[in-house]
């Protein structure tokens, strides 16, 4: 928020401002304990005094707050039966109040309260707050609660949720001033604090806060000050929230674009080992060697990198494709230039599957070549005298590319002449990690970087959470892949579709190719990635593989596993020493095994929009076309049901990228859901609100040139974690 969060205002303990049991109950039930934790509670909706009653059928279910009059009340369901309130296994019946706000009747139905409906009578004022209902008798104001006020306004009894607001309240007057605002903030009640109640603590802390100074120069041009913006939020005027999101969604995002310019600017000032070409040297000879054509993508790729590497300012960039677009092709030869250039290559790995596959690609591409340059990989699994000789390897300048998991960025890593950082699928790794290899280069040189995702990233995305790299992007896939087809199978709705999967399976490898089936979790204990059946865990699944495929060599894979184990059993499935490999989502990126045509993925909807896409890039990887079985147990017309049916119907990881986005929390922009007591807001859209991110971008290139300080004020409130999330995207 512009570092507003780390001001004295917004930094006030609650119990400062609030009585004791008030700020007990925020903390306990909400975790806020700063005027600026609960000043940034983003409301779910808010309710309007205002709203009326003027509603229709396309307003069922929809929850309105109004002043209104009573015209008349239905018979008493108790009238001719006195012990109707009494009498046990009743059917109970509502007694009808009739409403009306001045220009439209209503009817509410209202279950019990005798002793407070015996005080209502015609011209009765009330404040209601229900459900709209349409009936056959017409509409009707549903499981409402109400407020009996006095001539004079004042509150005098009430039901449900008003109840508690006016035991909430310290005296009347306090109630009747929230009451006469224009609209309250709904906040979701938890743990025996309800949301009306979190409308009063905030009333009283908003009419405690003196007015807050405006961060920026000026407001920016067509939005309200930050203070107007910070009290719209929760008590908006009449017109709505509407001035009051707008101002706060553009705070938000200057605040990251500020965070990007700084960086950009850090690094304009950064000098890099210029790589030029070297005639006849290891990139040409790669180049011939290779077994296919670049595709017109890479081409066009590799020149932006080839411009960056032949610069002295740090190359900076990001490379992102779609799975099997040929990135590592274009990381071989960007680092075969850097190579001819006599500087050495780290290529960064997220598992040692990964590494191990990568070390194996590029020693297989430079084995080829008379005097290619040398691979050597570095891991946390490496005994103590093979790491203290790849360490001496490294500093010596025996090797050329060094590949690695965080090993190679850990402590006593040391480089020889360092000139080119690779990071494979950057959203693994954060900035603090890549600068550790960043910062490792000769006589105060920058090296190069490079960073790869499989996981596309919509423009807006790109924009605010890569907004410090370049981006090339690689669209098309090389020739020779047949690519892979996806379809959703319920298990429960379909068994036979179930058992046809398994049968799909067997005719793949009775044709030579090889199967995944992978599991979300390793045993049913397992955190994994979201709540799942137990009986989907690689631990039950096996079974059911080796019932279902006997006869077929089945293979195990997952994380458990010591890493040289786990790198044998790749190779064997590899090699075809195994049919169908069993495993955990450890094989979703870099796994490159053409004759892999089947993946089955059970329980898919425990697995992300861009995880699934990624695993199924595992497979259709060679001349035969893939198939992706995502077993699910969920119901139809679910949201995760729809999710598997949006990645089933599209192979374009764009669309799939932008889908992903729109499944999850608006909050969600710097990773971590917002509950208030984090900072930030996170009332910013990536995709909505593109429009307020590139006017964002703009005024923080323009500010971070002409006031720097200014510029590193307003971002103070970004943490290193907030930071760290910033550049993993």
């Amino acid at each position: 928020m512009l570092g507003w969060r780390r001001s004295p205002a917004a930094a006030a303990p609650l119990r400062e401002v609030l009585d004791a049991p008030a700020a007990r109950a925020l903390r306990e039930a909400l975790g806020l304990e700063s005027v600026g934790d609960l000043l940034t509670l983003v409301p779910p909706r808010w309710l309007g005094h205002d709203d009326g009653l003027d509603v229709g059928p396309a307003d069922e279910g929809r929850t309105v707050t109004a002043m209104v009059t009573v015209t008349r009340l239905g018979r008493d369901p108790a009238e001719g039966d006195p012990g109707y309130y009494r009498r046990r296994g009743r059917r109970p019946r509502p007694r009808e109040v009739h409403i009306t706000d001045g220009a439209r009747q209503l009817v509410m139905p209202v279950f019990g309260q005798a002793a407070l409906l015996r005080r209502l009578r015609p011209g009765s004022r009330l404040l209601v707050l229900g459900q709209v209902r349409a009936t056959a008798a017409g509409m009707q104001l549903a499981n409402a609660d109400f407020l009996i006020l006095g001539p004079g306004g004042e509150p005098r009894a009430a039901t449900g949720r008003l109840e508690k607001l006016l035991a909430a309240a310290e005296d009347v007057g306090e109630l009747r001033r929230l009451l006469d605002r224009p609209a309250l903030p709904l906040h979701r009640g938890r743990r025996g604090l309800p949301g009306i109640a979190v409308a009063l603590y905030l009333d009283r802390v908003l009419r405690a806060l003196p007015e807050q100074p405006e961060p920026l120069p000026e407001p920016p041009p067509g939005l309200p000050g930050f203070d107007a913006a910070l009290r719209g939020l929760q008590f908006p005027p009449a017109g709505g929230p509407g001035p009051a999101l707008a101002r706060l969604k553009y705070d938000e995002a200057l605040e990251l674009q500020l965070a990007l310019a700084l960086r950009r600017r850090d690094a304009a000032r950064r000098t890099a080992p210029a790589c030029p070409p070297r005639p006849g040297g290891v990139r040409e000879r790669l180049t011939a060697a290779l077994p296919f054509e670049l595709t017109g993508g890479q081409a066009a790729v590799l020149a932006e990198i080839d411009a960056d590497l032949g610069a002295t300012a740090p190359m900076n960039r990001l490379l992102q494709g779609e799975v099997g677009s040929g990135k590592t092709a274009v990381a071989a030869l960007a680092m075969a230039r850097v190579v001819d250039a006599g500087r050495q290559c780290a290529l960064l790995a997220p598992t040692e599957v990964l590494a191990a596959q990568h070390a194996r690609t590029l020693a297989g591409l430079f084995g080829e070549l008379p005097d290619g340059p040398r691979v050597l990989t570095l891991t946390g699994s490496m005994s103590v005298p093979e790491r203290r000789a790849a360490l001496l390897a490294i500093v010596t300048g025996e090797v050329d590319v060094v590949v690695g998991t965080h090993a190679l960025i850990s402590e006593g890593v040391e480089f020889f002449d360092l000139g080119l950082v690779v990071v494979d699928e950057q959203h693994r790794f954060g900035v603090r990690q890549r600068d550790r290899l960043r910062d490792r280069g000769r006589d105060g040189l920058t090296p190069h970087v490079l960073v790869m995702t499989a996981t596309p990233i919509p423009r807006s995305i790109a924009m605010t959470v890569f907004g410090d790299l370049a981006v090339s992007t690689l669209a098309e896939l090389p020739g020779g892949r047949a690519g892979v087809d996806t379809a959703v199978v319920p298990v429960l709705e379909k068994p036979r579709w179930a058992e046809r999967a398994w049968a799909r399976i067997r005719e793949e490898v009775a044709g030579g190719a090889r199967a995944f089936v992978v599991c979300p979790r390793i045993d049913a204990g397992d955190p994994g990635d979201g709540a799942v059946a137990g009986d989907e865990s690689l631990e039950s699944v096996l079974p059911l593989v080796r019932e279902k495929l006997a006869g077929l060599r089945i293979g195990v894979l997952h994380g458990r596993l010591p890493a040289a184990e786990k790198e044998a059993r790749m190779a064997g499935f590899a090699a075809g020493e195994v049919d169908v490999l069993v495993c955990t989502s450890i094989v979703e990126v870099g796994v490159d095994v053409p004759e892999a045509t089947v993946m089955m993925i059970r329980g898919a909807e425990s697995f992300g929009v861009s995880q699934l896409h990624q695993l199924r890039g595992r497979v259709g990887r060679g001349g035969a076309p893939g198939l992706c079985l995502l077993c699910t147990r969920t119901e139809p017309g679910t949201p995760e049901r729809e999710r598997l049916e949006g990645i089933a119907a599209t192979v374009d990881g764009f669309r799939l990228a932008e889908l992903d986005l729109r499944q999850r929390r608006h909050g969600d922009v710097l990773g971590e859901e917002q509950s208030g007591a984090g900072g930030g807001l996170g009332v910013l859209d990536l995709i909505a609100d593109a429009r307020i991110i590139r006017r964002a971008r703009v005024d923080a290139e323009r500010i971070a040139a002409a006031d720097p300080a200014l510029a590193r004020r307003l971002t103070a409130d970004i943490t290193a974690e907030e930071s760290d999330y910033l550049e993993r995207g």
